[in-house]
C-alpha cells in the first residue's frame, strides 16, 4: 500500500506561506538603539601639511550610566582632508569594536577646524559623524555622532583627546534568522515529496 507524502509543488506552497508568515514577524522586530556618550584618544598623523590630509588612530569608550554592564570600546580609524582657506574638514571613519573585530561602523566626517594652521600648530576640531553602514553586530548601522577633538602635536604620547556622543540604530539580528528558519523548515519538509510504501 502507498501513502502520498507531498510533492515538489506543494512544498513550493508551503515554503511560500512559511516565507509569507515569516515577514511580518522579522519585520516586527524592533531595532535595537544605541546611545553613546564617549571620550577617546590616540595619535593623529599628519600625511601632508599643504594638502591638508591626514588621519588618525585610537580609541573611543563609552562613559556609560552605571546601569550600562557592558560599555563599548572601539578602536577609531579616520582618514581626512583639512581646508586651510575655509576651515573645513570632511573625511571618512571606521569605528571597529575592541572586543569584536567583525563588528565595525563606518561613514563619513565633516566638521571645522579652530584656525587655518591646526595642523602645525594644533587646536581644536568639531566633527560631525554621519553613521552609513556597519558589520556584525552593527550590520546595516544608520545614525550620526558628534564630537570634538583637541589636538596637540607636541605632546609625547597620545595628541589628541576626544569627547563625544555616537546615536546609532542597528536592524533587529533576528530579522534574517526568522526568515530563513522559516524557509529551512519548510525546504526539509518538501524534500519527503515522493510516494513511500508503507508497512502492511
Amino acid at each position: 500500500m502507498f501513502r502520498f507524502i507531498p510533492s515538489a509543488s506543494v512544498a513550493l506552497r508551503r515554503l511560500s506561506i512559511a516565507f509569507a508568515l515569516a515577514l511580518p514577524l522579522a519585520a516586527a522586530a524592533d531595532p535595537v538603539t544605541f546611545f553613546v556618550p564617549f571620550n577617546g584618544s590616540g595619535n593623529v598623523s599628519v600625511f601632508d601639511a599643504a594638502a591638508g590630509t591626514g588621519g588618525w588612530v585610537g580609541s573611543a569608550v563609552q562613559t556609560p550610566p552605571p546601569d550600562v554592564p557592558e560599555p563599548l570600546s572601539l578602536v577609531s580609524v579616520v582618514l581626512f582632508q583639512f581646508d586651510a582657506a575655509t576651515l573645513t574638514l570632511s573625511g571618512s571613519f571606521e569605528f571597529t569594536s575592541a572586543t569584536d573585530l567583525a563588528s565595525t561602523l563606518f561613514g563619513t566626517l565633516s566638521g571645522s577646524g579652530s584656525s587655518a594652521d591646526l595642523l602645525d600648530a594644533g587646536g581644536q576640531f568639531s566633527i560631525d559623524y554621519q553613521i552609513t553602514g556597519g558589520t556584525g553586530a552593527f550590520a546595516d548601522a544608520s545614525g550620526f555622532g558628534l564630537s570634538f577633538v583637541d589636538y596637540t602635536p607636541g605632546a609625547a604620547f597620545d595628541n589628541y583627546a576626544e569627547a563625544g556622543l555616537l546615536n546609532f540604530t542597528v536592524p533587529a539580528p533576528a530579522t534574517l534568522a526568522l526568515v530563513l528558519a522559516g524557509l529551512l523548515g519548510m525546504a526539509v519538509s518538501g524534500r519527503k515529496g515522493r510516494l513511500v510504501k508503507s508497512a502492511g
